[in-house]
């Protein structure tokens, strides 16, 4: 106890002494870790750090337009780039702005051209003529024109139908013909309507129509695009059919000539078969009839003196006859 009651005035001296060291008396105090008050009242920075309290950092040796939150760092400000952030990134300092056009740095390293008068476009580099400064005097749609500004008067490019300085007079649109290929133009009043012939189409008749388009060809075939009109196309294709495709096949022409020598001969055999019928009839007939007349005369010169009945049975189904001596050739 008694030692440590002899070391009390000494710690005592210690504390007073420390908070003299390290800026206790400082008004306004240093930065607690970053510096310490002296007995002259002024705060002595801690190194890497600056500033009446000790409160800013220092930036890296050669640091020109940079930044630090740490000691020794240098971070670059915007449109500036390197290690010591000296090379200058703005988007003005290539003085991209023609024509005595004053650039703009803006965000992100972009630029804007502020144009002298009688100037315009992103960099000032399009002189403003007589189309701009006084505006289009092109009636009817015509286009103004003044040289891309060099002209010191406006003149007019005039659509079809149009004429005069100004586009102010109305022509014949189909003067001269707008219509490509042997189109026919129809004026409509300041405009045109062309009849394309066969194989083009198009306002101007300009575009050829495509005859592959509905697959015309079959079994496989492939389309080839013609640069003639579709009709000139149509017509070939046809000759060429007839030339390669005859009409019959030669095994089909042999078929046909062996029908037809079998069809003669089938009605050349009918032929015979009726006359041969008919022939046997008629010698038939007249062998029949010979023997008539052979039994006729035998029974007319039959002298018995009695009468006699004799049945005859002709071919055609005749009913019976009777012959008799006293009868006669009336009564056969």
């Amino acid at each position: 106890m008694t030692a440590t009651a002899a070391l009390l005035p000494v710690l005592l001296l210690l504390l007073a002494f420390g908070r003299s060291a390290h800026g206790a008396e400082c008004f306004p105090a240093c930065h607690p870790q970053n510096g310490f008050c002296e007995d002259d009242n002024v705060c002595r920075c801690q190194p890497g750090w600056q500033g009446p309290l000790c409160d800013q950092c220092v930036t890296f040796p050669g640091c020109v337009n940079g930044l630090c939150v740490e000691p020794w760092q240098c971070i670059c400000k915007d449109g500036w780039d390197g290690h010591l952030c000296d090379l200058d990134v703005r988007a003005c300092t290539s003085t991209p702005c023609a024509n005595n056009g004053t650039c703009v740095n803006l965000d992100n390293g972009q630029y804007e051209c502020s144009c002298a008068p009688g100037f315009s476009g992103k960099d000032c580099q399009k002189k403003d003529g007589p189309c701009v400064m006084n505006g289009s005097p092109c009636q009817h749609g015509g286009s103004c024109v003044d040289d891309e500004g060099r002209a010191s008067h406006a003149s007019c490019l005039c659509p079809p139908g149009f004429s005069g300085n100004f586009c102010e007079i109305v022509t014949n649109s189909c003067t001269p013909n707008p219509c490509e290929n042997q189109g026919i133009c129809t004026d409509i009043g300041g405009d045109f309507r062309c009849r394309c012939p066969a194989g083009f189409m198009d306002k101007t008749c300009s575009r050829p129509v495509s005859t592959c388009a509905n697959e015309p060809c079959l079994n496989g075939g492939t389309c080839l695009q013609h640069s003639q009109p579709e009709h000139r196309i149509l017509k070939v294709s046809m000759k060429e059919l007839n030339k390669s495709t005859p009409l019959l096949s030669e095994g089909q022409a042999i078929c046909f000539t062996i029908l037809g020598v079998l069809t003669s001969l089938v009605v050349l055999g009918t032929m015979g078969i009726v006359f041969l019928n008919k022939c046997e009839a008629w010698v038939s007939n007249l062998r029949y009839n010979h023997m008539l007349r052979k039994k006729k005369n035998l029974l007319l010169h039959y002298n018995s003196g009695e009468d006699l009945a004799v049945n005859i049975i002709f071919p055609e189904k005749i009913d019976m006859t009777t012959f008799s001596k006293e009868a006669g050739d009336e009564e056969i």
